[in-house]
């Protein structure tokens, strides 16, 4: 590594995709670097602290490491991963700007995961099938970095969602966690909930000729009169003026 003239570290940088099985012992490291991280599990488990996040990487998750992004891992039983290092200048602009990414390894991830094997295998390597192999990769990666927490919001909107289950899905304590979905969407998640679910009921009152209260219902509420509440608050109108002016 070089010292920069401000006295920082200049951070080791990469001009191609790296992809290699690699093993972490029980002593703490941290660092960062350039390049953009994909980790893959293949069995053991890892722990990771990058910024606000403490989770544990293991035969379910896998972790998308942003560049530049400081992080703490260390594993207690053996393990091995798949790593794929990836140099910044291929990553999405909306890959640069976080604390990284984790969610669950399922079948798309694991035949992705077999196909980078089946590359890495190969001796020598085949470097060119593995750079036409990342278009494929990186779609994946675009495709399911929306937050876990609001995906969840949107799968269960018609539920009691607390401030509690939202945090722990995005492995942050709860004060960190409004502080950072307000930076995610502009909105603090209260408001948010709420807005996903005013959306869903105007559509069904446009779609359908439900009962006010059964829509009330199926959005999460108890009672007709918090769905009118909400109404009131957004659009000025209560649920049923509002099917009443778009002519259902």
């Amino acid at each position: 590594m070089k010292i920069l003239g401000d006295g920082g570290i200049e951070m080791e940088k990469i001009k191609d995709l790296v992809a290699e099985r690699r093993t972490y012992s029980n002593t703490e490291d941290t660092h960062s670097h350039s390049y953009a991280q994909l980790i893959l599990p293949l069995h053991g488990q890892l722990f990771i602290h990058a910024g606000a996040q403490e989770l544990l990487v293991d035969h379910e998750t896998l972790f998308f490491l942003p560049p530049k992004c400081a992080h703490t891992f260390h594993s207690i039983v053996r393990n091995e991963f798949l790593i794929l290092d990836i140099p910044h200048f291929m990553l999405n602009k909306s890959a640069l700007c976080n604390w990284g990414y984790s969610w669950r390894l399922n079948n798309q991830w694991k035949g992705i995961r077999y196909l980078i094997l089946n590359e890495i295998d190969q001796k020598p390597i085949n470097q060119t099938a593995l750079k036409e192999l990342y278009p494929y990769i990186s779609f994946y990666l675009l495709q399911d970095q929306q937050p876990r927490s609001i995906s969840y919001i949107h799968e269960h909107y018609n539920e009691k969602i607390s401030l509690q289950k939202l945090a722990s899905l995005e492995h942050y304590n709860r004060s960190y966690y409004s502080d950072w979905f307000l930076k995610q969407t502009g909105k603090f998640p209260s408001t948010y909930i709420q807005e996903v679910r005013l959306n869903k009921a105007k559509e069904l009152l446009l779609n359908t000729d439900l009962p006010i209260l059964h829509i009330a219902i199926q959005v999460g509420f108890e009672h007709q009169s918090s769905l009118t509440r909400l109404f009131q608050k957004y659009e000025g109108i209560s649920p049923r003026q509002f099917r009443e002016k778009t002519g259902f």
